[in-house]
């Protein structure tokens, strides 16, 4: 079994429904993207990152895009 420290395994329940829907029909994103980005709203994340340069409009969540990480 693999074993990932400060990673939780959650399931879509209708709260991470409902938030999905509203990301999908406000920002029209990719349903998988809208369920983990409702995910990490639902479960309080401080931001959600991503590679994908279009997500970067939402802002129910900070958005951090992988270019913009330093590695300092």
């Amino acid at each position: 079994m693999l074993h990932f420290p400060n990673l939780t395994i959650k399931d879509v329940d209708k709260d991470i429904a409902i938030i999905s829907a509203k990301l999908r029909a406000k920002y029209k994103i990719r349903t998988p993207d809208a369920i983990f980005i409702a995910t990490g709203i639902a479960e309080n994340a401080d931001t959600f990152i991503t590679n994908d340069d279009q997500l970067k409009n939402i802002k129910e969540i900070k958005i951090t895009l992988l270019n913009q990480i330093n590695d300092n």
